[in-house]
């Protein structure tokens, strides 16, 4: 792999884990069958007594929705400004958080199986002799973390993430 290419994949893996890939994901899964309404019904029903993951749902929606200059509704307005006053904290849990790297792991296995399909690299190799470039490669350097919790993520993930890119994305 040229110099290049090898930038344009680890800006890609940059792009998709300091992104709001999860957030778009779901969206774009969701499209076709649930109106945007009926997600923010359902979000706003669980903020009312929220677990860790409804919490931090609440939270990176009305982040988001910030971000991108939209008007949050009344109830999300309420939860945010609540929060930012330190009025409600995150729930806490018994024993360790099984969601702790959920996000982490779903934006690295995301980004591997992204940059293994547009640059038409191997996800992985068992091989640790290889002198194969892989996208776990380049998504560990990219971010800053070790193969392994790469690999796990893709293990984790792999099989449940589809491929999103277009085939006109593709490069050559």
């Amino acid at each position: 792999m040229d110099k290049e290419k090898m930038a344009a994949a680890q800006l890609l893996a940059h792009e998709i884990l300091t992104g709001n890939v999860l957030f778009s994901d779901i969206e774009n899964f969701l499209k076709p069958w649930v109106q945007v309404g009926d997600m923010g019904a359902a979000l706003e029903k669980s903020l009312k007594n929220p677990d860790t993951n409804d919490f931090d749902a609440g939270v990176s929606v009305a982040a988001t929705m910030l971000r991108e200059g939209e008007r949050l509704p009344d109830w999300l307005a309420v939860f945010a400004a609540d929060v930012l006053q330190g009025k409600r904290k995150r729930p806490t849990k018994s024993g360790p958080d099984p969601y702790l790297n959920w996000l982490r792991d779903y934006k690295l296995a995301r980004a591997a199986i992204e940059v293994s399909n547009r640059f038409r690299l191997p996800q992985y190799t068992k091989n640790e002799l290889s002198n194969k470039i892989t996208a776990a490669q380049i998504v560990s350097e990219t971010a800053h973390l070790s193969l392994d919790v790469v690999h796990k993520a893709i293990q984790k993930f792999g099989g449940q993430i589809s491929r999103v890119t277009s085939p006109q994305d593709t490069m050559d």
